[in-house]
């Protein structure tokens, strides 16, 4: 009986080790971001390349505005997606956005994200579809709006992973119209204080990697920079220095927006990155692409006339982005607004 009794103690001992140990065991962790793609790997689809980015880490506090190096300001960020294709001339308060990405899609062509924090326009357009390279970019901005006309299952479900408010007009999102004087679906419009009131939970922008500096020598070393042309497979943006800013220009010919305003930027950011399909199609099977700005590439930074290059890096897509000289310093932005072109590997880039 004392025999028995030993062994049942030794067996009580160890269940009850194995329970400690499990308890105390960590669960299984999945990191946030999309490491650096490796030359010559294959690069999953946007769906799984864009992790959730919910745990968003603390940021210290800010002391200029973190997107034009101006006064802080409360508004919150609400990022919209803008045709950029002749029918959907013209493009309404495009001129107000604080950050403008250009972005590759389908069939060559390319879409804007404009993002307005600043400013909070009462009619932007034309507003159309959401895209994988959105999903990617947003998390960095903190609690950001995206304001979107619908989408296809793969951007829709990249999207979802990541802190942004979608506001869809598929999904009856709040602040949507449509003016008579555009054919669908080059009409559809939207109210951003509409959607700012409609979503109470947005913030105010984090620090997304620029740095700011009203003049710096490196500026006035760098080669002259007074003309810019980017040309994707069926779409070109160019830019003019002129009058201290760079003037948007398509077909040599200068824009500006419905109000009559001039689309200027103070900075005009060339992105070299990697783009790969991202598994949707469109109606007539042409591939979307996911262009990654996790990871890292080249750039050249136009400002006042002149062009810095150097080397971009980010590692999350929830943290910013570095954008560092040959010396490893950071560049330093012009305050202002700002246009990024994402540029692909098959897009060509005249500097002059």
């Amino acid at each position: 009986m004392l025999r028995h009794a030993r062994v049942l103690t030794f067996l009580t001992w160890l269940l009850g080790l194995g329970l400690a140990l499990t308890a105390c065991s960590g669960g299984d962790t999945t990191p946030i971001g999309r490491p650096a793609p490796v030359s010559g790997a294959p690069v999953p689809t946007a769906v799984s390349t864009v992790p959730s980015t919910a745990a968003i880490p603390p940021a210290p506090p800010l002391t200029n505005n973190p997107l034009t190096g101006g006064p802080l300001v409360s508004t919150p960020v609400i990022a919209v997606k803008v045709d950029n294709s002749q029918a959907g001339l013209p493009q309404y308060a495009v001129a107000d956005a604080d950050v403008v990405y250009v972005e590759q899609v389908e069939g060559g062509l390319t879409r804007l994200m404009a993002v307005f924090h600043t400013t909070l326009p009462m009619d932007v357009g034309s507003v159309r579809s959401v895209r994988s390279t959105d999903a990617e970019l947003l998390p960095v901005f903190g609690v950001p709006a995206l304001v979107f006309s619908g989408g296809a299952g793969g951007p829709l479900a990249a999207l979802a992973t990541t802190p942004t408010v979608a506001v869809s007009e598929d999904a009856g999102g709040a602040g949507f119209s449509r003016i008579s004087s555009s054919p669908a679906p080059f009409n559809l419009h939207s109210n951003l204080k509409d959607v700012a009131a409609a979503h109470p939970d947005l913030t105010s922008p984090r620090d997304i990697g620029f740095q700011f500096a009203a003049s710096d020598p490196r500026v006035d070393a760098g080669p002259p920079a007074t003309s810019l042309a980017v040309s994707w497979q069926a779409a070109n943006t160019g830019f003019t220095f002129t009058d201290g800013h760079y003037r948007l220009e398509r077909d040599g010919i200068a824009q500006s927006d419905a109000s009559g305003a001039p689309i200027v930027a103070d900075n005009v950011l060339v992105q070299n990155v990697t783009l790969d399909p991202d598994g949707t199609v469109d109606s007539v099977g042409s591939p979307s692409f996911i262009s990654h700005t996790v990871g890292t590439g080249s750039f050249t930074l136009l400002r006042d006339g002149h062009a810095i290059t150097g080397t971009w890096n980010r590692s999350a897509a929830n943290l910013p982005t570095q954008y560092l000289d040959a010396g490893g310093q950071p560049v330093p932005f012009k305050p202002g607004k700002t246009w990024v072109a994402l540029v692909p590997p098959t897009a060509t880039v005249s500097v002059s």
